[in-house]
């Protein structure tokens, strides 16, 4: 565990919420394994990331509560955006011919990785995609595009969809965020 910043009267930032008062066992049990589990040396050491040890201790349960929140049912056999934007029933898109509509909606929008398309009573309801902010954001590449966010939020709006970027993503907790794409008539 770092030391504690504030030792050398320095002002830090508020790290975030205080402890509940009273505190439950409950919790002090969470917090007493969490400060052992930074004290320790696994033997795997890609292990000593605390977040993959969240991760794989509440990405189901990130995962489900997503799909409660945005009331979907089931994910598509092929993660295609043109089927949420256009409400067809299967992806058109083939690997190994070219796409016959150019000029229509692509298979997936601008830096998409690890994506879903979820579907709502077998219809297109949410395309979700859980991104690496650094490849996003590639403010170390030598020729455009920089920084992809806007690409993405250009994508949103030339297909007539709104997006929204979740900050707790299931896929790799504490290294992705999930961006999500959804017709703006879902939810409103």
């Amino acid at each position: 565990m770092p030391d504690d910043p504030n030792k050398n009267n320095v002002a830090w930032p508020t790290p975030g919420p205080n402890e509940p008062v009273p505190a439950w066992d409950e919790y002090l049990q969470l917090r007493d394994a969490v400060h052992d589990y930074l004290d320790h040396e696994p033997d795997d050491p890609a292990w000593s990331d605390i977040w993959q040890a969240f991760g794989a201790i509440l990405g189901e349960y990130q995962r489900d509560a997503f799909v409660d929140a945005f009331g979907v049912d089931e994910p598509a056999e092929k993660p295609c955006i043109r089927r949420l934007i256009t409400g067809e029933e299967s992806c058109p898109h083939s690997v190994p011919q070219p796409d016959d509509d150019p000029d229509g909606p692509p298979h997936s929008p601008p830096a998409s990785d690890h994506a879903t398309l979820w579907l709502d009573e077998g219809e297109p309801a949410v395309y979700s995609m859980h991104v690496y902010p650094g490849n996003i954001e590639r403010l170390d590449a030598h020729e455009p595009p920089y920084n992809l966010w806007f690409d993405l939020f250009e994508f949103a709006s030339e297909w007539g969809l709104e997006l929204s970027i979740l900050p707790k993503s299931w896929y790799n907790l504490g290294s992705t965020v999930h961006v999500i794409f959804y017709p703006p008539e879902r939810y409103r």
